[in-house]
């Protein structure tokens, strides 16, 4: 009797409901990932593009309903609370072997490269996009904080474009995924502090602007207090009884570790995959490392990654963009150049050669997820409205497709 209760629970409307559009975004993703494989493009380019398609023809703010009103109004939304949160897992879980495929010792050896590159990067964005939104509308505010918003690097396409080549031990993506961090993080501070200095109330650096400081250096002093003790623990882990008796119990550890510092940076206000990257970092460090990535690499890949880049194109609103297309193409191109010229011109000055340069700053392009957390940021502070939001779509639209095929150009070119 009670497995009978159990069973009609699970089968519930709600649950089918869930079960199907799962079973349509694994479908789709199968479908576009061999398409872009037989055109010799990375999986994650198929993916961002089925997710737009479907999106268009299935998803919840599509104009085209025939498919809609034909399965009784059936849509798929990337927003939905399961599908949204599943994405999340994915996000954070394809940091989390990030940085745990980081090289700690080449990527401190090349921490000013890093850095350059990312501030570099970041200058070079915003002051274009602000001068060209601002010669476009002569909206100052608004053109100060989309450059802002656009000044971040989606790391995850990147990353995920990256490690299908094989490419992400190389020292070029090394110093591409520590300036992807840095500059994300520059970014949500800088938001952060533009909506305090914004804010009609503000009287002055208050206490809220030192909270916001306080937050990150104590994020960050944490971060490098726990990799200290991670380390120190590491000397007793090889060879160990417990290790080899409980090898799984400590995978459910590490996973929870990973969840642990991201639930924890995104509480402080920065991100969830800054505290993943990290967590994955610190591991990379121990004896633990290949026998993570044994056992997480195919669920992060096959389940959870799939489901986040076709997330991507099920998020984009595409209803309200038509009336800033021009607009979005224009500053789509300058944060492209901007990301081109800027952190090239810091890895040419870190002492890359032109080559070198040039795929740095091809794979600084993409924006994607904490371009949308910033721009969600700016929206709810009042500094964007809606076509100043259709217009970082259109730009994370374009950045995101057009990356992983720039960046398969690049690094397979001799």
């Amino acid at each position: 009797m009670v497995e009978e209760v159990y069973f009609q629970n699970l089968l519930d409307s709600q649950f089918l409901d869930i079960l199907l559009k799962l079973v349509i975004i694994y479908g789709v993703s199968v479908f576009f990932s061999i398409l872009a494989k037989r055109f010799k493009q990375p999986a994650v380019l198929g993916y961002i593009i089925g997710g737009i398609i479907l999106g268009l023809f299935l998803g919840a703010r599509t104009q085209i309903t025939f498919f809609t009103d034909l399965f009784g109004g059936f849509t798929i939304d990337g927003k939905t609370r399961v599908i949204y949160d599943l994405a999340q897992i994915g996000v954070i879980l394809l940091l989390f072997l990030a940085g745990l495929g980081t090289n700690f010792e080449l990527l401190k050896q090349n921490i000013r490269k890093s850095s350059l590159v990312a501030i570099l990067g970041v200058i070079t964005t915003i002051s274009l996009t602000m001068g060209t939104l601002f010669l476009l509308s002569g909206n100052l505010k608004a053109a100060l904080t989309l450059g802002i918003v656009l000044a971040p690097t989606s790391i995850s396409i990147t990353v995920g474009t990256l490690k299908e080549m094989g490419m992400l031990h190389k020292l070029t993506s090394i110093v591409i995924t520590g300036a992807a961090i840095i500059d994300d993080i520059i970014g949500l501070v800088l938001i952060t502090l533009l909506g305090i200095f914004m804010n009609p109330k503000f009287q002055g650096l208050n206490m809220e602007f030192y909270l916001v400081l306080i937050k990150i250096i104590g994020l960050f002093l944490f971060i490098g207090l726990l990799g200290f003790i991670v380390l120190k623990m590491n000397k007793k882990i090889e060879g160990h009884s417990f290790y080899k008796k409980y090898g799984e119990q400590l995978m459910m550890g590490v996973i929870a570790f990973c969840f642990v510092l991201a639930f924890l940076a995104q509480y402080l206000g920065v991100s969830v995959i800054i505290g993943a990257y990290f967590a994955g970092l610190m591991l990379s460090m121990t004896k633990l490392k290949s026998s993570i990535e044994k056992h997480l690499t195919g669920i992060a890949e096959l389940f959870f990654g799939p489901l986040f880049f076709m997330s991507i194109g099920l998020t984009l609103d595409l209803t309200n963009i038509t009336g800033v297309v021009l607009t979005g193409v224009i500053i789509a191109i300058v944060a492209i150049i901007g990301k081109i010229a800027g952190c090239g011109l810091g890895a040419k000055l870190s002492g890359f050669d032109t080559r070198l340069s040039t795929k740095i700053g091809f794979g600084m392009v993409p924006r994607g997820e904490v371009s949308f957390i910033a721009a969600s940021l700016a929206a709810g502070m009042g500094l964007l409205n809606d076509q100043h939001l259709s217009i970082a779509v259109i730009v994370i639209i374009l950045t995101s497709i057009i990356t992983p095929t720039l960046l398969k150009k690049v690094y397979i070119k001799k």
